[in-house]
């Protein structure tokens, strides 16, 4: 079993007006899904766990999530597997608590040089050779990947062990940066990496090299299946690897099109029916972000009226009702006002302006520039806690919603 990213005792992100059991589970969320792995292991019967770093965030000098997983890590001892474990960026050597020792069936590897370790089973044959390398502190720059030895004759299938950054991937810092050649080069039959939070396979062969991603969603940054890899090796080397999912709340974003709405009461109504369907499809609690979208009469109210408060309100106090509870993040809204755009665009006049100048911004570069420039200094005042800043699409769709808003409150003569 390949995990990494485990980020015990991390924040998950709070949801507005959440009770009291909704925010419990939601902070317990990461020690759920380290239970669900070790509860994966022992079904399983695997021959050992591997964790590729970042168990827990030592800048909050967690002891819990030590304990934790330590725990953990005992059960698998009692069940007869072993685990191999590196260090990463979150959780070096120099963060660990020295009065929490280990399990002896836990092998942590050392952060001076890489490590070759030889799992063998319990007649003493070998089965894997896993090379591994911690990281000492924090913030290491350095290719550990170039330190590690190349495969050797006598190994039997071989797996490298590293917390890294492969490729400079995007949002994440480039912690023990290296190449996918690099990776290549020693030889080895199964990269099992951590550091990048989304489950990503650089290469599916010869050898495999694989991120697992975090087992546990945070927030809208980590949407999607979470959990980690069951990794088979065949008598004959073919190797087949399994995604299973150990996340018990799914982060995901969710359109849903409204075109054609003119009642709220009924628009709520068929919301409630969206949702309760995601959660079923999904089989596990939904942490949702729902995309109003679409052109509905109801655009000038949902968006100026208040519309869109009243119903992420009234998700909060009557959660939508179905086997998995589903849980509202907030309510974005896309929609557009029932207006013939192309007949606004073609007008002399300040609706016609609107359009043009809506073009204008997300066409011209110039425009698009300074519009940036405007809008991503309100993101570095409010939001910079929760997002990177704004993408190309982001872009867009903030300029399309207040043109539609714009247009709306003018044509209907609105006075916000």
């Amino acid at each position: 079993m390949h995990t990494a990213d485990l980020h015990l005792g991390s924040r998950v992100m709070s949801l507005p007006g959440a009770d009291q059991k909704i925010s419990a589970d939601l902070a317990d969320a990461t020690y759920g899904a380290w239970r669900e792995i070790i509860d994966l292991c022992i079904r399983e019967a695997v021959d050992f766990l591997l964790v590729a770093g970042d168990v827990y965030d030592s800048a909050d000098k967690n002891i819990r999530a030590q304990l934790q997983f330590k725990e953990g890590l005992k059960r698998l001892g009692e069940n007869g597997i072993a685990a191999y474990i590196v260090r990463g960026n979150h959780d070096p050597d120099d963060a660990w608590s020295r009065s929490i020792a280990m399990p002896e069936n836990a092998f942590i590897f050392s952060s001076k040089e890489p490590e070759v370790v030889i799992h063998r089973d319990q007649e003493g044959r070998p089965l894997a050779a896993i090379a591994g390398m911690s990281f000492a502190t924090a913030y290491i720059r350095d290719n550990l990947a170039e330190q590690f030895p190349q495969r050797e004759e006598e190994w039997p299938y071989t797996i490298g062990l590293l917390h890294c950054s492969v490729g400079g991937a995007r949002g994440h810092e480039p912690y023990a940066p290296c190449s996918i050649q690099d990776l290549r080069q020693c030889g080895y039959d199964y990269w099992a990496l951590g550091h990048i939070h989304q489950p990503t396979v650089l290469d599916s062969g010869d050898p495999h090299i694989v991120y697992a991603g975090n087992p546990q969603g945070r927030d809208m940054g980590e949407t999607g299946e979470r959990g980690c890899r069951l990794v088979t090796v065949g008598a004959d080397g073919a190797v087949e690897v399994e995604d299973v999912r150990t996340c018990g709340h799914l982060w995901k974003e969710i359109e849903i099109d409204v075109s054609g709405s003119e009642d709220l009461g009924i628009l709520e109504e068929e919301i409630r029916r969206n949702l309760a369907m995601v959660s079923e499809e999904e089989g596990v609690s939904v942490v949702g972000r729902l995309i109003l979208a679409g052109a509905t009469t109801l655009h000038r109210e949902l968006v100026a009226k208040g519309g869109i408060a009243a119903l992420e309100d009234r998700l909060i106090e009557d959660p939508p009702a179905g086997r998995y509870p589903f849980y509202p993040e907030r309510i974005v809204c896309r929609t557009v006002p029932v207006i013939d755009r192309d007949a606004a665009l073609a007008r002399d006049d300040i609706l016609g302006e609107i359009c043009r100048q809506s073009d204008l911004a997300i066409s011209s570069e110039d425009g698009r520039s300074r519009l940036r420039e405007e809008i991503s200094s309100l993101y570095q005042s409010y939001a910079q806690v929760y997002t990177s800043g704004l993408d190309d699409e982001e872009f867009d769709a903030i300029i399309r919603e207040a043109e539609g808003l714009l247009l709306s409150q003018l044509s209907e003569g609105g006075e916000e």
